[in-house]
């Protein structure tokens, strides 16, 4: 399960947007998950995330943005509403 709004803070206060992009870093052969953005704050983002990566906080490689879809199985039950936010 993931968080239902974006992870990006403005100043003192939380973004309330829903998640629209899963942000992962490829480097080499391996992926690491780096948090979940909007679509309002996918450029700064991206431009925190170079930041991080020239200090070298975080490992260089690609930046991918995967836009997050919903998923329903026989086990996993969806909820209408639960659609209507993404």
């Amino acid at each position: 399960m993931l968080p239902d709004k974006c992870s990006i803070r403005e100043g003192n206060k939380d973004c309330v947007n829903p998640p629209e992009y899963l942000i992962t870093v490829t480097s080499g052969n391996d992926e690491f998950m780096i948090g979940i953005t909007c679509e309002k704050h996918k450029e700064s983002v991206s431009l925190k995330i170079g930041s991080l990566q020239n200090d070298g906080n975080i490992p260089k490689g690609t930046i991918k943005f995967e836009n997050l879809k919903s998923v329903q199985t026989d086990c996993i039950r969806g909820d209408p509403d639960d659609l209507i936010q993404l």
